[in-house]
C-alpha cells in the first residue's frame, strides 16, 4: 500500500477527507474534487504497482474502458492519472454498505436476493457487451446505497495476479477463493461465464449466509471449487424453492459450457422466479474429477461442508407481488472459449496404490506447484492414494497444468526423477 496516509492533505486536484480502507492494491479515501466540489472515492495504487509498467499500462487501458460505461448499477469512474509518481482512480462515492456487511447481520430473503442479483446482472450485461469481464464478483464488490440502490464496484479495474492476499502464493488466479471460478483457478483465459459463476457463489451466500465452499486455507477452498459437488443450499436454508436451487446449480456448474451462456439467459430465469414460476434450465453434469475423487477415498476434512446437491423437490416458488420484465441485455461481442476439465486420478477399483517415499511426493508437489501453485499439495495427496507408481501419479496430475509447455516440463522432470 502507499507508504503513508494522505488524510487531511491535498493530492493533486483533490482534498483528502478521510481514509476509507486499505488493501493489497493501496488505499482508498473519501475526497473532494476541489474544482467541481464533488465528493469521490479516491483509490491510490501502492508503490509496488506504480513501478510495474506492464500493470500500469493495463490499469490505464482498463480504466479508460470502464470510464465509458454509464449505468445506474455501475460505480462511475470520473478521473484517473498520476500525481508525483502515484497512480490514482477517482470514482463515484457510494454512501452505503457492501452485501458482505449486510449479510453478516442477516440472510436475504429469496425474493430480495433475486432482486439484488437481477440488478447485478443488468450491470454485468452492459460491461460484457463492451468486452469487460469483472473477474472478482463477490459480496464485497457489490454495494447497497442508503437509498436501496445496487452499485457494482471495481468493474474493469486491472488486477495483478498476486493482488489478493489469499492468493499471493499461486501466481495463477485472479479472484477471491470463496467466489472464484474453476477456470480462473486453473489459469485459463476467462470470459463472461466466469462472472456468472462468481455471481452464483455470491447469490448462494446471500441466500444461505455463507459461501458454497469453506476450508482452512485458500488452496483448500479453491480445490473444492474444482473437485467437490455443489453443497445443497437447503442444508442451510430449507425454505429455498426448487427453482432457485436449479438456477444456482446452473450458475455454479464447474464446466463453463454448462453454465448460462450469458447474463441475458440468466436474467430470463431470474424473472421467472420473480413471477413465481419454476425455471427448468438444463442440469449440469458432475465433472469427471469430482466423480473420481469422490470414489477414490474420503473427501477433504472440511468442517461445515454439507452433503452434495441432490435434485429432490423443495418448497414452493416464491410469492412476488410485482416483477419487472427482463431487459434486453446485450450479448458479449466475442465468442466464448472452451476448456476441458482436469483429469481425475484413476479409480481405486482399477489400480493398487503404491507406497511413495515422502521425498518423492515433495518433489512432485514442488514441480506441480511451479505451474498451479499451492493447489498442488492437495491434488498430489489425493492422487497418491490410488496411483501405482510415479509415472501413473504424473499422468493423473499433468492435465491440471493449463499450458502445454508446462505439461511437457512437468513430464520431463518426473521421468528424470523416476530413472
Amino acid at each position: 500500500m502507499t507508504d503513508k496516509s494522505f488524510a487531511g492533505q491535498r493530492f493533486g486536484g483533490y482534498e483528502i477527507l478521510e481514509e476509507l480502507g486499505s488493501g493489497g492494491m493501496g488505499r482508498v479515501y473519501r475526497a473532494k474534487n476541489i474544482t467541481l466540489e464533488r465528493v469521490v472515492a479516491l483509490k491510490m495504487l501502492a508503490p509496488a504497482f506504480s513501478v510495474d509498467q506492464d500493470f500500469v499500462a493495463r490499469f490505464l487501458k482498463e480504466a479508460r474502458s470502464a470510464a465509458r460505461l454509464n449505468h445506474p448499477n455501475i460505480v462511475q469512474i470520473y478521473d484517473f492519472g498520476n500525481v508525483e509518481g502515484i497512480y490514482y482512480l477517482a470514482m463515484e462515492y457510494v454512501n452505503g454498505e457492501s452485501l458482505r456487511a449486510y449479510v453478516k447481520r442477516q440472510k436475504f430473503t429469496e425474493k430480495s436476493a433475486i432482486a439484488v442479483v437481477r440488478e447485478a446482472v443488468r450491470a454485468l450485461g452492459v460491461a460484457h457487451a463492451e468486452g469487460i469481464v469483472h473477474r472478482d464478483i463477490k459480496p464485497d464488490n457489490i454495494m447497497l446505497t442508503t437509498k436501496g440502490e445496487l452499485k457494482l464496484v471495481d468493474l474493469g479495474i486491472a488486477k495483478r495476479l498476486d493482488e489478493d492476499q489469499d492468493l499471493t502464493q499461486t501466481g495463477q488466479a485472479v479472484g477471491t477463493p470463496q467466489y472464484i471460478s474453476p477456470e480462473q483457478i486453473r489459469g485459463l483465459r476467462v470470459d463472461a461465464r466466469a462472472d456468472i459463476y462468481s455471481l452464483g457463489a455470491t447469490f448462494y451466500h446471500l441466500l444461505t449466509g455463507r459461501p458454497p465452499y469453506k476450508g482452512t486455507s485458500a488452496a483448500v477452498v479453491m480445490t473444492l471449487h474444482l473437485t467437490e459437488p455443489l453443497p445443497d443450499p437447503r442444508t442451510f436454508e430449507p425454505s429455498l424453492s426448487q427453482g432457485v436451487c436449479r438456477v444456482l446449480r446452473k450458475m455454479l456448474a464447474k464446466e463453463r459450457d454448462e453454465r448460462y451462456s450469458d447474463v441475458a439467459a440468466l436474467d430470463r430465469d431470474l424473472y421467472k422466479l420473480q413471477l413465481g414460476q419454476t425455471p427448468e434450465p438444463e442440469e449440469p453434469s458432475e465433472t469427471a474429477i469430482a466423480t473420481a475423487i469422490s470414489a477414490s477415498g474420503p473427501s477433504l476434512d472440511i468442517a461445515g461442508t454439507p452433503p452434495p446437491f441432490v435434485t429432490t423437490p423443495a418448497g414452493s416458488p416464491p410469492q412476488v407481488a410485482v416483477a419487472t420484465p427482463p431487459p434486453t441485455t446485450p450479448r458479449p461481442t466475442s465468442a466464448p472459449t472452451t476448456a476441458s476439465p482436469p483429469t481425475a486420478p484413476p479409480s481405486s477399483s482399477s489400480v493398487s496404490a503404491a507406497s511413495f517415499r515422502e521425498e518423492d511426493l515433495r518433489f512432485i508437489e514442488t514441480e506441480l506447484a511451479k505451474h498451479i501453485g499451492p493447489l498442488a499439495r492437495v491434488l498430489v495427496k489425493k492422487a497418491a492414494k490410488t496411483a501405482a507408481n510415479l509415472s501413473a501419479l504424473a499422468t493423473a496430475l499433468v492435465d491440471n497444468i493449463p499450458e502445454e509447455e508446462g505439461r511437457r516440463a512437468f513430464r520431463t522432470a518426473i521421468r528424470a526423477r523416476a530413472k
